[in-house]
């Protein structure tokens, strides 16, 4: 497997910037944040993605994915195309699109809206080589869990639609991760990697979601590890350090550790 950190918490860095901060902390590889802000953009993509790829390749790491904007969920945009093309040219095999929100209504009409547009995500990662990897978040989303993600991208072909399944979101939803790994199936391409948990906001009766270091939150990693290898799982682990409160080098710092804790389990006998 390989253990690749996601850059949007290092915003701030340039591509040279991202290399030294992703040597230091471990990883194999980034999963590269490409939104407004960022030294590669979906303005730029064409242009800086081959040459970023080629940059983190001379220091020997990967780039085997690309996130893009969140709320990117229409094919039919500009934007769209011109990510795809940009991955086919760097070399870069998948894209994590944006999400599919749920709004009060009629939730077929919205699966069905969500539904033909994963047919143009198709079409694009089709035509370019790049797979479309769909997401699971938690909240008000059509892809909330995997079972959620299914109804979107059953009937697509899985050569071109992929599931990126995340397990801090699935805990705090408590789809349960071996069930999870089943459901994926053959689709699973990517995970992302955070412990969350849920903390009660004192005073007010509702409650917010904690990032927490690896093995702190409501996620299983062992049971996680052990599903991924039965699988015989080799595609990417994104690590998400995105936590509250911490200086740019305590964070390093963490997803150094978190990086760690996942190896050594990851060597553990079965």
């Amino acid at each position: 497997m390989e253990y690749i950190y996601f850059t949007k918490t290092l915003k701030a860095l340039d591509v040279a910037g991202m290399v030294e901060a992703l040597k230091r902390m471990g990883a194999d590889g980034a999963d590269l944040c490409v939104r407004d802000g960022y030294a590669v953009n979906p303005a730029n993509a064409r242009a800086e993605l081959p040459k970023a790829v080629e940059q983190f390749k001379r220091a020997g790491l990967s780039v085997p994915m690309i996130s893009a904007p969140t709320g990117l969920h229409s094919p039919d945009d500009p934007a769209s195309e011109a990510l795809f093309a940009a991955c086919h040219d760097a070399g870069v095999p998948y894209l994590k699109p944006g999400y599919w929100s749920f709004r009060p209504g009629d939730y077929d009409v919205q699966l069905t809206a969500a539904r033909k547009e994963l047919d143009g995500w198709a079409r694009l990662a089709k035509r370019y080589g790049v797979k479309c990897c769909i997401h699971t978040h938690s909240g008000s989303y059509l892809t909330v869990n995997t079972g959620a993600a299914r109804l979107v991208v059953d009937g697509s072909d899985p050569v071109a639609i992929g599931l990126y399944l995340d397990p801090g979101h699935l805990a705090l939803n408590g789809e349960p991760l071996t069930m999870a790994l089943a459901m994926a199936g053959p689709r699973l391409t990517v995970l992302a990697i955070k412990d969350l948990m849920w903390e009660r906001v004192e005073g007010r009766g509702v409650r917010k979601v904690v990032c927490k270091p690896l093995g702190e939150g409501f996620v299983n990693w062992r049971e996680l590890m052990l599903g991924l290898r039965a699988r015989s799982f080799a595609g990417p682990l994104t690590f998400h350090s995105e936590y509250d409160g911490l200086t740019d080098e305590a964070m390093l710092e963490q997803a150094r550790n978190d990086i760690a804790y996942l190896r050594a389990i990851e060597k553990e006998e079965p």
